[in-house]
């Protein structure tokens, strides 16, 4: 496992020490010397006569192949070093998006009618795709705008005939901060040896946030206002757990830091070496842990911390960044890798977390005035019972290989999940009349993630095979907040009395029909 590292440096003189908030997105703590990677490419609005559109319409495509082609030499530099890894995909997964039918074809549209140069017209339709992202509410998906952004500043930088930002010429043991980063910079730079991040943009589901994760270096993004303060040169500490980065930190704050990161090393080792070693709590309850999941690229990390299985494997990430829905063979052989990964561990995985407002280009549904409270989640599954059953279809063979187990998001009743059982029976009878291999008794759970259906828990467990109390969403809808919002925030209180209460009734229910009962979410997340 990777460790922090280190390159301490004295306080610039006559510098006084400044905290910048944001948020840890990869852990650990992080020493160096400040160094900027790049900036967001400005480009002025430049107007072209009717002649010139196929000229700019060219040099657009030669952008896209040039930018394609730097992708795939990091590839290839990423495989003959460690093969086809997590970095790998995912650089795999951006030079798909080269060719975005919204990104590329939206480009040339406004070239040819707007008669405008090809980096302006670039530049608006990544502004347009923006807005759309802006407007999402899940967090992994508002987060894939930082992909589409890393693209399009990539295609711009070639199209201006300027030096992708590299790794050239940052130190060992820098601190490197930008903008925004992509999972090409990140791979690059950590194995050039810097020793941390922290950026104006990204994420904690960001793919440069990640790559980071799986390299062992520290990250903060989300750092407001940082350009005021800082510049190339200063000492800087990155506190990837707290999100936290301090500027020129004076030697009693460097003391403590590394303290606090030669402690933090003991303490990881002890738990690596205590792993396998079930969890028990002090009054002598065994508790199970899970991993929760997105990416098949996280299971080696769930499996090698020594998870019991997975508790929550998000299945929208197979519909993202892409402008047709997967296929069921698509999604069978994905829930395969899965199973195959975990090597006989159980693996739950939760069923489309959709809605009108994130959804693959292909296809249009009514948004609602609230996507929140409206077609999404197991009511969008329900509503397009051709994709849901997609999916089932897939999962009922997949479960002939290995233990899985499905949970259906956002139920809010009975009725509800008695349609969905009624469309599993269907897929069943499917399955068997065209002589697939699958298992029919997949156990079937349902995530409390709404008031009604923590209160009839004790309705819904006997309707189904275990319940997974959905943290995030409970929270809010019973409180009425909205997390991401700065302005409610502040009554996004996982220790309120509603909620305890909501998950007492919860666990009362489960533990009263002898059926397993789980919690995923940040408050599974911080004990």
């Amino acid at each position: 496992m990777p460790w922090p590292r280190w390159s301490r440096t004295d306080s610039a003189k006559g510098l006084s020490m400044h905290r910048l908030a944001g948020v840890g997105v990869s852990p650990g703590i992080a020493m160096g010397v400040a160094h900027f990677l790049g900036g967001r490419v400005e480009v002025q609005e430049r107007r072209i006569f009717a002649d010139e559109v196929s000229n700019e319409q060219r040099r657009f495509e030669e952008a896209i192949l040039r930018s394609d082609a730097q992708l795939k030499r990091i590839q290839q530099q990423i495989s003959e070093q460690e093969g086809d890894g997590p970095e790998y995909r995912i650089l795999e997964a951006h030079r798909m998006m080269l060719a975005d039918v919204q990104l590329v074809e939206e480009t040339r549209r406004i070239i040819s009618s707007d008669q405008v140069s090809a980096e302006w017209a670039l530049r608006r339709a990544l502004d347009q795709i923006q807005s759309v992202f802006s407007r999402i509410e899940d967090d992994y998906f508002r987060e894939r705008r930082s992909d589409i952004d890393m693209i399009g500043e990539r295609i711009l930088r070639n199209l201006l005939g300027m030096t992708p930002p590299g790794h050239e010429g940052v130190p060992k043991g820098a601190v490197v901060f930008a903008h925004d980063l992509s999972p090409a910079d990140v791979t690059q730079l950590g194995r050039a040896g810097v020793s941390g991040f922290f950026t104006e943009g990204g994420g904690r589901t960001s793919h440069a946030a990640l790559v980071a994760r799986a390299l062992g270096l520290p990250m903060v993004a989300g750092v407001q206002g940082f350009v005021k303060h800082i510049r190339t040169g200063m000492t800087v500490i990155v506190d990837g757990g707290r999100g936290e980065v301090i500027l020129e930190p004076d030697e009693e704050m460097q003391r403590r830091f590394a303290d606090r990161a030669a402690r933090d090393l003991v303490h990881a080792e002890r738990l690596a070496r205590a792993r396998e070693a079930p969890a028990i709590s002090l009054d002598g309850e065994r508790i199970h842990l899970y991993a929760n999941v997105e990416l098949l690229e996280e299971i080696p990390a769930a499996v090698e911390l020594g998870a019991d299985g997975i508790g929550l494997f998000r299945t929208e990430f197979l519909y993202l960044e892409r402008t047709t829905l997967p296929t069921e063979e698509e999604q069978y052989q994905h829930a395969i890798s899965a199973l195959r990964a975990m090597g006989g561990r159980d693996v739950c995985f939760r069923t489309l977390d959709l809605g009108g407002d994130k959804l693959p280009g292909a296809v249009r549904i009514p948004a609602g005035n609230n996507p929140a409270l409206g077609l999404r989640s197991i009511r969008y599954s329900l509503w397009r019972r051709d994709v849901f059953k997609s999916q089932l279809r897939a999962f009922y063979r997949a479960a002939a290989v290995g233990p899985l187990r499905i949970m259906f998001p956002l139920i809010s009743g009975v009725a509800e999940f008695r349609a969905v059982r009624e469309v599993c029976a269907d897929v069943c009878a499917e399955l068997q009349r065209e002589g697939f291999e699958y298992n029919p008794d997949v156990p079937l759970g349902v995530m409390i993630e709404t008031p009604s259906a923590a209160m009839i828990a004790d309705l819904l467990i006997d309707e189904c095979d275990f319940l997974s109390i959905g943290t995030n969403d409970l929270i809010q809808y019973s409180l009425a907040a909205d997390r991401q919002d700065e302005h409610v925030g502040y009554l996004y209180h996982p220790l309120h009395p509603a909620i305890l209460r909501l998950v007492k009734l919860v666990v009362a229910a489960a533990k009263s029909a002898g059926k397993p009962v789980s919690m995923c979410g940040d408050m599974a997340g911080d004990p």
